[in-house]
């Protein structure tokens, strides 16, 4: 990635250019040692204090260096937390792309579903390549049941892309579960549903609201 290449050529250029300020100040140290120790007016005893003063010199250096080394350390560092931080978001929007990806593809597998159903609906020699719903032994109930099975997974695909809350969700299903129809295509189906619908996921967990909602409604008119 671009990012983490230049992040990568930074430190490698501060690293080098703290070895070069290291190696040049130890040389500086090393060159005035020399100076300092091979003039004779500074052997002299009227010169006793040059020691004191290539001291402060030494330390003065040494400061200069640790400043830098402690600069350069900071640095690095806020590079490799930015790096981190551009590294999550990147992430996170790969596996957004991917998620809408996935949606895409589970709407329009329910769409080529919906489109079936819609078939059989309207032409009878097509509806009996479905399997019967329970009792519904006659083509009436049979289209009931099949556009009941349309409404459920209407407003389950509605759930799974978020436009619904679990609040929301339970009023919408109360009010459909009021019609006759519906609440014996939800009883007459409910084994299969349970044994058919994945267990841990977002449609699981919409049956869930739902068989909720249809047992309260019947224990409100009981």
């Amino acid at each position: 990635m671009p990012e983490e290449t230049m992040a990568i050529s930074g430190r490698i250029r501060e690293t080098y250019i703290l070895g070069i300020i290291t190696l040049i100040s130890c040389i500086g140290s090393v060159g005035l040692t020399l100076v300092l120790t091979s003039l004779p007016v500074i052997q002299s005893t009227a010169a006793g204090n040059a020691g004191q003063a290539y001291d402060a010199a030494a330390a003065a250096t040494s400061v200069i260096v640790l400043v830098y080394i402690a600069r350069t350390f900071r640095h690095q560092g806020d590079e490799a937390r930015i790096n981190r931080e551009l590294i999550s978001l990147q992430r996170d929007d790969t596996q957004g792309q991917h998620k809408t990806v996935q949606r895409s593809a589970e709407a329009a597998v329910r769409a080529r579903h919906i489109k079936l159903l819609e078939m059989a609906i309207n032409d009878p020699e097509l509806m009996q390549c479905w399997p019967v719903y329970g009792i519904a032994d006659s083509d009436e109930r049979r289209r009931q049941y099949l556009y009941c099975n349309l409404i459920i997974s209407h407003h389950c695909m509605c759930y799974e892309l978020g436009y619904y809350s679990d609040d929301e969700v339970e009023q919408t299903l109360r009010h459909i579960f009021t019609n006759e129809i519906v609440r014996s295509f939800w009883e007459t189906t409910r084994e299969a549903r349970s044994r058919n619908a994945p267990h841990g996921g977002t449609m699981r967990k919409f049956y869930d609201l739902a068989e909720l909602t249809y047992l309260r409604l019947q224990a409100d008119e009981a």
